[in-house]
């Protein structure tokens, strides 16, 4: 069984590293973070889609957690004026379906 998601999280992946490239110039600090979350995002979504039980629940959980804190990064790199409104507006959306979709894959019912 092919996942979607996965394609659509290494792509999301992808394009907050290649952000994160910008905002590393006014935050490096930041920048790392969101990497790490990010990265977070795929490594464990990976494990836990391929996990039984309740390693897969709290591996799935573990990808929202950090879904949802690169999102509040892309927020705070927005407000500090690294990025632009629009491209923040556009990543947060992207990984706000990805949460949203983990989410429903680890508590659908059996």
């Amino acid at each position: 069984m092919h996942l979607h998601i996965l394609d659509d999280i290494v792509e999301t992946v992808g394009t907050i590293h290649r952000l994160c490239r910008i905002i590393s110039r006014q935050d490096p600090d930041l920048s790392r973070q969101m990497k790490r979350a990010v990265n977070s995002v795929g490594l464990n979504a990976g494990e836990g889609l391929s996990a039984r039980g309740g390693n897969r629940t709290v591996r799935i959980e573990s990808a929202m957690a950090s879904g949802r804190e690169v999102i509040l990064g892309l927020r705070i790199a927005g407000a500090a004026g690294y990025l632009d409104a629009e491209r923040v507006a556009r990543q947060v959306d992207s990984l706000d379906r990805i949460v949203a979709t983990l989410y429903k894959l680890a508590y659908r019912p059996a």
